[in-house]
């Protein structure tokens, strides 16, 4: 297992040296013989702070690629933040054979109220509809199975800038440019504060979210009325 979160007290600068001791674990791990690698963010605490999910997956699998050593490991993506398709869809890309969403599945789990039957049939709906999404999405590049996607990388970084695409998703194109791994790490220094904050609307909810439709409380649009 891999543990992808490092002391919020290093700030946004200890993310490119967590980064480099990731890789290296995953590193040593593949030499003596592991067969599964679980990239993980379950240790996420109030003095501890994730790297977000698929920029530590990334860097472990294009560091194993380089090392002639991706071919000998599977790797497992074990993250509270995937939760919709596209999630799922980049973390594929970027070589995951597998992905956990415990903290989706907790959610849903917890909506679906006290009786085992229906919280197996909630979870069983997520999964489900996720898969649908994946096939959706594979469908339209005109690719059949799961190991195909694996690690494909078909994607376009949006607002990326170009060192930080070309050291942790080599191979990506970028034309847009914008932030690097510095504004990556700030960004989830953020959301751990509001999440750990003395907020009293996210104490009990979650964020409202917003980024595709108006929501109160929600990401600023252009059409906010």
């Amino acid at each position: 297992e891999l543990d992808i979160c490092y002391p919020l007290a290093w700030g946004k600068e200890g993310v490119e040296a967590r980064l480099a001791s990731l890789c290296a674990e995953a590193e040593d791990a593949v030499m003596r013989g592991c067969g599964l690698l679980i990239v993980s963010d379950r240790r996420l605490d109030e003095n501890n702070v994730a790297i977000p999910a698929l920029l530590a997956l990334s860097a472990v699998h294009q560091h194993l690629v380089t090392r002639g050593l991706r071919t000998r490991v599977g790797l497992v993506v074990e993250t509270g933040s995937a939760r919709e398709t596209h999630h799922f869809a980049v973390l594929a890309g970027y070589g995951a054979e597998a992905v956990h969403p415990y903290l989706a599945l907790e959610t849903i789990e917890q909506m679906a109220g006290k009786d085992p039957k229906e919280r197996e049939k909630a979870v069983k709906h997520f999964v489900k509809g996720i898969g649908k999404g994946l096939l959706k999405v594979m469908s339209k590049m005109g690719i059949s199975t799961y190991m195909s996607y694996t690690g494909a990388q078909i994607f376009e970084a949006v607002g990326l800038q170009t060192a930080l695409v070309n050291k942790y998703f080599t191979g990506t194109s970028s034309n847009i440019e914008g932030i690097g791994i510095f504004q990556v790490a700030e960004e989830a220094l953020r959301q751990h504060r509001a999440a750990f904050g003395s907020d009293p609307v996210l104490a009990n909810d979650l964020e409202a979210g917003g980024e595709y439709a108006y929501r109160v409380r929600g990401e600023e649009h252009m059409w906010t009325p």
